[in-house]
């Protein structure tokens, strides 16, 4: 009899250690363990986004694996001296719990909220005043020359008296008058005007053509800013207005649904 007994007392132990290690099992890989407690490869990749887990370096892991290590330790060191007892700390531990709890639910409600490209162009149309910008624009007047030795005696004539349109008609081509902007001309074009002062003439190379250039005057303006150019911020502002629309319409509702008071 005391020989079954010891038996089936074996067989218990065998199936209580094989039950346990099949729990331990489908809690999955353990990554790391300070007393017997335990860190999961779930766990661990729970503390990160799936971005973040694609792109972290092995030793970014790492670290993150070092610092719940740290915290562990400390954490049971404040429990082995009883500090998880103290009023204050068990109400801080139970306001990280919902404020975890409610960053949760927020993620959660919030995640499909989209904002589509014509709501931010439509969103860019009904604010363009708000979103101007300085801009300064050239007025200037141009004509092409062949070589450098006609643009120095283009000069020359300028520092004689001449008209610059009569200049232009007599020793080049292509004269016009226009005014231009920073994303009109190229960078080394503008530059060079920049640089100029008013009724200044001044010779280019730009474009594989030789430029006599005088600058006729400089305007400054507010314009709005293109909307290639702030889409991707208007986009982000625009989510941000939609979901702070959303938690306040939420919170309204859950402050109807439960008892709130404030004494």
């Amino acid at each position: 009899m005391k020989k079954i007994c010891s038996l089936l007392l074996c067989l218990i132990l065998i199936l209580l250690i094989l039950q346990c290690n099949k729990e331990e099992n489908k809690k999955g890989i353990v990554v790391a363990e300070v007393n017997k407690e335990k860190l999961y490869e779930h766990e661990f990749r729970s503390l990160f986004t799936e971005e973040e887990w694609l792109k972290a370096t092995p030793e970014e892991k790492n670290k993150i694996i070092n610092d719940w290590i740290e915290i562990t330790l400390l954490a049971q060191e404040a429990e082995k001296l009883g500090l998880d007892k103290k009023p204050e700390v068990k109400f801080n531990i139970k306001y990280a719990k919902r404020t975890l709890l409610a960053n949760e639910i927020l993620a959660y409600n919030l995640k499909d909220i989209f904002v589509s490209r014509d709501e931010v162009l439509d969103y860019y149309n009904l604010h363009r005043n708000d979103f101007l910008k300085d801009r300064t624009l050239y007025k200037i007047q141009q004509f092409i020359v062949p070589n450098w030795a006609i643009a120095d005696s283009a000069i020359k004539l300028f520092n004689g008296g001449e008209a610059f349109y009569t200049v232009a008609k007599n020793t080049g081509s292509n004269y016009l008058v226009r005014t231009i902007t920073k994303n009109e001309v190229t960078p080394a074009f503008w530059d060079f005007v920049s640089g100029m002062k008013k009724w200044h003439i001044r010779i280019i190379d730009d474009e594989a053509k030789l430029k006599v250039v005088q600058l006729l005057d400089i305007q400054e303006e507010e314009s709005p800013i293109p909307f290639q150019e702030i889409s991707d911020s208007l986009l982000i502002e625009l989510l941000e207005i939609k979901r702070n629309e959303f938690l306040t319409n939420a919170l309204d509702s859950l402050e109807i649904s439960y008892k709130v008071k404030i004494y």
